[in-house]
């Protein structure tokens, strides 16, 4: 199939990320799509979407050819916001920057989320874990959701940033709100939701600034006063006030919803395959790939965006100079050409960790260690306090239908109180 500038290939009709076969599984769609249309042209989104694992694999890999910018750059900041959150500041968040902006960030925040650091914090997240199902394990049923999965990244996103607990409200809501926000320049917000979420984003960012400066000669090393100390080479700090909060406003967002997403898929994977269940359980050490094979199977994100900044050919399609690409990170992770029987769930895979959850090349996840260690942690300890937890088998799943980011709202489980364990 070949493309020009007046022949883009259309949409295929199976296309429809928030229909509820694709909400519950986003690779599904991709079945036909890979082999007839790996790459097309989606007229509503104003993008290119890029299916197959080898092209997603060279957009993910040539920042020059395939840049960021302008993930950023087309986020429309309401007017009566400019003064706090300008456009050329949204055009500085993270997934928006290519090197070298984006190297100095990367190497900011990076000692934030550094091994050591991660290590020292798993104990903390074992013992919130713990804490947490104290308060939920009698009750034989609850809505994992909220109150365990998005409970347990919520209060480790605080450790890490040594915040106080009046802090936990916004940090709660600005996890919403920072993907609205970035979905907006796609999928416009209507009033009054646009109102209501540009001003708890600008208040958001205010207190944020705030806590910024109070930690810019601090030597804690805690996340805000890592990147707040940080100075260049003349002694100057290396980020504004502005860009460290903004940052961390991305990491509210990253660090809770995605890996609460993650731990809610695993725990659906692990309820539909009681065998698999069955040998974590005999071997802890299996949890880690419990983790990863859900992130391979169903990634938190299901897309990563780009810009081509020159005329490129993927799958014989022609894109562009100028126009967004979106890899379907759903897509490439199964793959049948790369992957033995993508759409099973085996925590026995030969290469556990090959896979697009924390997308790759230069601006992989920051935060992926968090996340691994997070994640796993959190559905390790949730079955083993909790042996005989499954899925509500007349539970209906609920998302909050955003294309390149769909949220998950509930998450319903029960268990037998009798068989729950004390820590």
């Amino acid at each position: 199939m070949t493309s020009t500038y007046g022949q883009r290939p259309a949409a295929p009709p199976e296309f429809n990320p928030l229909s509820e076969s694709a909400l519950l599984d986003p690779a599904s769609m991709y079945d036909q799509i890979r082999t007839e249309r790996p790459v097309f042209w989606h007229e509503q989104l104003g993008t290119w979407v890029v299916t197959r694992r080898d092209d997603v694999d060279t957009v993910l890999m040539d920042w020059k050819t395939f840049s960021c910018r302008g993930n950023g750059g087309n986020l429309p900041v309401p007017e009566q916001f400019t003064s706090i959150v300008t456009s050329e500041l949204m055009a500085h968040i993270s997934i928006s920057m290519d090197p070298p902006i984006h190297t100095e960030m990367r190497r900011v925040a990076q000692r934030g989320f550094l091994k050591p650091v991660i290590d020292a914090l798993e104990p903390e997240i074992e013992a919130r874990a713990h804490r947490i199902i104290d308060r939920l394990a009698d009750r034989g049923t609850a809505e994992l959701m909220e109150d365990y999965c998005l409970e347990l990244t919520t209060q480790t996103l605080m450790a890490l940033m040594d915040l106080p607990d009046s802090f936990e409200p916004m940090m709660r809501q600005l996890r919403d709100d920072h993907f609205a926000v970035l979905a907006s320049g796609r999928e416009p917000m209507e009033e009054p939701r646009r109102t209501e979420v540009w001003t708890r984003y600008t208040n958001a960012q205010l207190a944020l600034r705030e806590v910024v400066r109070e930690r810019r000669d601090s030597t804690a090393s805690d996340l805000i006063s890592v990147m707040a100390s940080a100075r260049n080479r003349d002694g100057e700090p290396t980020l504004s006030d502005e860009r460290v909060a903004l940052h961390l406003c991305e990491f509210s967002a990253a660090g809770t919803d995605t890996t609460a997403q993650g731990m809610a898929n695993a725990v659906i994977f692990l309820s539909r395959n009681e065998d698999q269940l069955d040998q974590a359980q005999a071997d802890p050490s299996l949890w880690l790939r419990v983790f990863e094979e859900t992130l391979r199977r169903r990634p938190s994100a299901p897309f990563a965006s780009r810009q081509a900044t020159r005329d490129v050919e993927l799958s014989g399609v022609t894109i562009p100079a100028g126009d967004m690409v979106w890899v379907a990170l759903a897509s490439a992770s199964n793959d049948p050409q790369h992957y033995p029987e993508p759409k099973k769930w085996n925590i026995h895979r030969d290469e556990p960790t090959d896979h697009y959850a924390f997308t790759k090349g230069r601006h992989t996840c920051l935060g992926q260690p968090l996340g691994r260690t997070q994640g796993t942690a959190g559905v390790r300890v949730l079955f083993e306090r909790l042996p005989s937890l499954r899925i509500a088998p007349d539970f209906a799943q609920d998302f909050l239908p955003l294309v390149m980011l769909p949220i998950r709202r509930s998450l319903v489980a029960t268990w037998d109180p009798a068989d729950s364990t004390t820590e």
